[in-house]
């Protein structure tokens, strides 16, 4: 461990500052199954210290016990603080020269994917002054024989000033750890090329805001309303025996007839949410501790501005509830999402089907439907064992209580053509029969969708889309919590290059969106 720790102070100096405040064994986490030490570093006196954690720097550091590996780092520094990111060609060189410094030569072992990801971590204190530590996020993975590792083996964190701030290896996979097949043994690129094309569907669909560009990461720059044939593809192949090991999504779904009756709730205070609640739940919030979030932050990373009203029952025991919450567009008023969080350790046996408990949600949703919708498409979604896989020791897995709940997701129909960005979500207790959850995206009605007329064909788009794609052997090692498969698998995948494409239906051309 003081091996480690000493690299870290040398990789990040400002460490060398910090004393340690704890140093604690844990035989596993929910992160990892061996044990570890938690080590917290810190430069706050030990002795008659302010009550003001915004003047001192943390940095929590966990270390496999038996092979001093380090797992993970968080550093938190008061000075370091910015909601800015860092631009993308500093992160990438700080994230390999913090790599190198840690794990020296065997840093060929691994290789940075090209796609990264942005976060932030927060903290207030109670006068309201807030601290934020936004980060760019750089993944690599494992390189077994020169081949990836499928799943992210580990992450740098760095923030605008190029400080590491975050590392994450809890999830790496190394090369003694199993057998691995030898890629010499792999079928020909060409044959899984044709088990690919001969299992590609394409889907016709539309999208009433597509993104065809974008500014910056979940930034949209342009979009506007298309009919699309979307891509229903194989992503794993066996390389040893070119057997599918995932099908096409063929999730269990069926056609549902409605009567909308086009109403549209705004909230824009308070005492209308409740009204709100009262007529259609009957819910009555009084005792209930009140909070209003006007997610400033979403107008800064250029997201949808949006309200939401928040009611705490957690403090009273007559409840059988812990908190509501209504969702509303800010710009609108319009209802988003309204989402009641049940008590715990209330009688589990059901007391409606899920047949009842369907009904129940389209009662509830019809009156919210555009009248011009006259079908929604259906998707059930309830808890299975099944989808637990056949190796999964099931003594092992963490406790659960038993899924209470049902959701039904519906998807829009116009023509007779799916709408993916026209959708609602109903999720209902099966104990209770109360609506947990309501979600409304229903289309805005300046969206004009294009005609569905003048289309090339489900095998024209077929033909042009499956010659962009790439495949590329990667190992992929099933994994379920924190249990793995027996062993990995040499498998064919579609290259994923941080974009997606579709085939524009009315034109027949490949359209390829880059993530920023």
């Amino acid at each position: 461990m003081q091996n480690t720790l000493d690299k870290l102070k040398e990789a990040i100096p400002e460490l060398k500052k910090l004393r340690m405040k704890s140093k604690t064994e844990r035989t596993q986490s929910i992160h990892y199954s061996h044990p570890v030490w938690d080590v917290i570093l810190t430069d706050e006196p030990e002795t008659g210290a302010e009550q003001n954690s915004f003047a001192y720097t943390t940095a929590r550091i966990v270390i496999d016990s038996q092979k001093g590996r380090l797992l993970y780092l968080d550093v938190q520094n008061p000075a370091w603080a910015s909601a800015a990111y860092p631009d993308e060609k500093l992160a990438r060189e700080k994230a390999d020269a913090f790599l190198a410094s840690m794990i020296g030569k065997d840093v060929s072992q691994f290789k940075q994917s090209k796609l990264m990801s942005r976060g932030k971590a927060g903290m207030s204190d109670e006068k309201g002054t807030t601290l934020e530590w936004a980060r760019s996020t750089v993944h690599y993975k494992t390189l077994i024989n020169q081949i990836p590792v499928e799943d992210h083996a580990l992450s740098v964190s760095v923030d605008h000033a190029g400080h590491i701030i975050r590392y994450d290896a809890y999830n790496q996979v190394l090369p003694d750890e199993a057998k691995w097949p030898d890629p010499k043994q792999a079928i020909p690129l060409e044959k899984a090329k044709q088990v690919y094309q001969d299992k590609l569907k394409m889907e016709l669909q539309y999208v009433a805001e597509q993104p065809l560009s974008y500014s910056a990461p979940g930034n949209v720059n342009e979009k506007k309303p298309m009919l699309t044939y979307q891509p229903n593809e194989v992503r794993t192949i066996d390389a040893l025996t070119g057997e599918v090991l995932d099908q096409p999504a063929q999730q269990a779904k069926e056609n549902v007839q409605v009567k909308g009756e086009g109403k549209s709730v705004k909230i824009a205070s308070q005492k209308e949410a409740e009204q709100w609640l009262k007529s259609q739940f009957g819910i009555d919030v009084s005792g209930a501790i009140f909070e209003y979030d006007d997610h400033k932050d979403n107008l800064q990373r250029g997201l949808q501005t949006i309200e939401s009203y928040i009611w705490d029952f957690s403090k009273k025991d007559d409840h059988a509830f812990d908190t509501i919450s209504l969702t509303t567009d800010a710009a609108s008023d319009r209802l988003i999402a309204f989402h009641l969080n049940l008590r715990e350790g209330q009688e589990q046996k059901n007391k409606i089907s899920v047949e009842e408990a369907k009904k129940k949600a389209l009662a509830v949703l019809q009156p919210y439907l555009d009248p011009a919708v006259t079908e929604l498409t259906l998707f059930t979604f309830a808890y299975d064992d099944k989808a637990i896989p056949a190796w999964v020791d099931k003594s092992k897995l963490r406790p659960r209580n038993e899924r209470r709940t049902v959701s039904f997701h519906f998807e829009g129909k116009r023509n007779g053509i799916p709408v993916s960005d026209e959708f609602y979500q109903v999720e209902i207790d099966l104990v209770t029969g109360a609506v947990i959850e309501l979600n409304l995206h229903p289309l805005h009605p300046d969206i004009v969708l294009p005609a569905a007329t003048k289309l090339v064909s489900a095998q024209e788009a077929k033909e042009t889309y499956q010659k962009e794609v790439e495949l590329e052997l990667v190992y992929y090692w099933e994994h379920y919590e924190d249990q793995r498969a027996p062993e990995p698998k040499l498998v064919y995948q579609p290259k994923r290059e941080g974009s997606y494409r579709f085939v524009d239906a009315t034109t027949g051309k490949l359209i390829e969106l880059k993530y920023q």
